[in-house]
């Protein structure tokens, strides 16, 4: 069924998954970087992480056993500017929790001068994917 949807649906169901399962935040990659954004995904369903992949492209690998008898994961990650693409893409889908956090995430690394904010007071307006 995923693969008959338009670019514009998988979109919105992927950010579905992601408002559940995925993260995203900042991160340096170590004392006096550069700070980016960064996300993933990371669960024991293959196909569903792969199919981020697919849209938006990134890293996507099996991760080891952590425990003895439990099962293996799949992760997806991207980061700097790849990440932020893919978030803005997605954050009109999202719930009010995680459009607060986005918003406050990317204000202080100046990007662009979008109204972050009006997603958050008008949750109906929805942007199109592709802009």
């Amino acid at each position: 069924m995923f693969d008959t949807l338009s670019e514009k649906e998988k979109i919105i169901f992927l950010a579905g998954v992601f408002d559940g399962e995925g993260s995203f935040g900042s991160w340096s990659t170590g004392k006096g970087r550069k700070r980016m954004i960064a996300l993933g995904v990371e669960t024991t369903d293959e196909e569903m992480v792969k199919r981020f992949h697919d849209v938006f492209g990134g890293l996507f690998y099996k991760r080891s056993k952590r425990v003895q008898g439990k099962k293996e994961t799949w992760q997806w990650k991207m980061r700097g500017e790849p990440a932020l693409k893919t978030l803005k893409a997605m954050i009109p889908y999202m719930c009010k929790r995680r459009k607060e956090k986005f918003y406050g995430l990317v204000e202080p690394f100046g990007y662009g001068s979008e109204d972050w904010g009006s997603h958050i007071q008008k949750q109906t307006r929805v942007k199109e994917v592709n802009e």
